[in-house]
C-alpha cells in the first residue's frame, strides 16, 4: 500500500476513534503533527518522519478499548482503572498487527509509554531499546496531553509544558528528543537547561 493510501486508512480509523471518544481524535491528530514536526527538526529522514506521523495518528487507537467513561472521567483514576486504560498501547499494537499495511507501526505504537529510564510500559524498555520513533512520539504526546484540558484537570500553558518536558528528559523522556522540542518553541527561560 503507498504511503498516501497509508494515510488516509490512517485518518478513516481517526474517524473511528471519534466515534468512540471525540476528545481523542483530536488529540491524535494534533499529536501527530508535532511529532512530524519534532523529527523534522531532529533532522531524521523524511520516510521515517512519516512514519512517525503514521504513528501519531494511531498512537491511541487502542483506547476504542477502554470503556467511554473511563476516558471522559472527571476525576482522578484509581489504580485498577490505571491498569484499565494502560492497556490501550498492548490493544492498538494489537490491532494495527492485524493489518499488513500498518504492522510496521505497532511497535510504535506499543512502546510510546515506554520511558528513558524503564518504568514506562507495557514492557518497561530503557533507553535506546525504545524505538527512536517512540520517543519522539512520546514527547509530542505529553506536550499535547499537558496543554489540552482534560475531564480531571485544566491544560498547563505551553511554557509549563516545556518545563515539564525539561525536568523529565533523561528519565522519563529522550533529552535529544526533548531538546529538539524545545528548540521548536524556543527555549522557556524559567526551565531547567538540559540541552547544550
Amino acid at each position: 500500500m503507498e504511503n498516501v493510501d497509508r494515510a488516509q486508512f490512517a485518518m478513516g480509523l481517526v474517524r473511528v476513534v471519534a466515534l468512540h471518544d471525540e476528545a481523542t481524535a483530536t488529540h491524535l491528530c494534533a499529536t501527530a503533527a508535532l511529532a512530524r514536526r519534532i523529527a523534522r527538526g531532529m533532522q531524521i529522514a523524511e520516510e521515517t518522519a512519516e512514519v512517525i506521523e503514521l504513528a501519531g495518528l494511531l498512537h491511541d487507537i487502542g483506547k476504542v478499548g477502554v470503556p467511554r467513561g473511563l476516558l471522559a472521567k472527571p476525576s482522578e483514576l484509581t489504580e485498577r482503572e490505571w491498569v484499565e486504560m494502560r492497556t490501550h498501547a498492548e490493544k492498538g499494537s494489537g490491532m494495527l498487527e492485524a493489518v499488513p499495511s500498518l504492522a510496521d507501526l505497532a511497535p510504535i505504537v506499543r512502546a510510546h509509554h515506554e520511558r528513558i529510564d524503564g518504568a514506562g510500559y507495557p514492557d518497561r524498555l530503557r533507553g535506546e531499546d525504545i524505538p527512536l520513533e517512540a520517543r519522539v512520539l512520546a514527547v509530542a504526546d505529553a506536550f499535547h496531553a499537558l496543554t489540552t484540558d482534560r475531564p480531571y484537570r485544566p491544560a498547563v500553558l505551553p511554557h509549563t509544558a516545556l518545563s515539564v518536558l525539561r525536568s523529565s528528559a533523561g528519565t522519563h523522556f529522550d533529552a535529544d528528543v526533548v531538546c529538539a522540542t524545545l528548540d521548536l518553541f524556543g527555549h522557556p527561560p524559567d526551565a531547567r537547561r538540559v540541552c547544550a
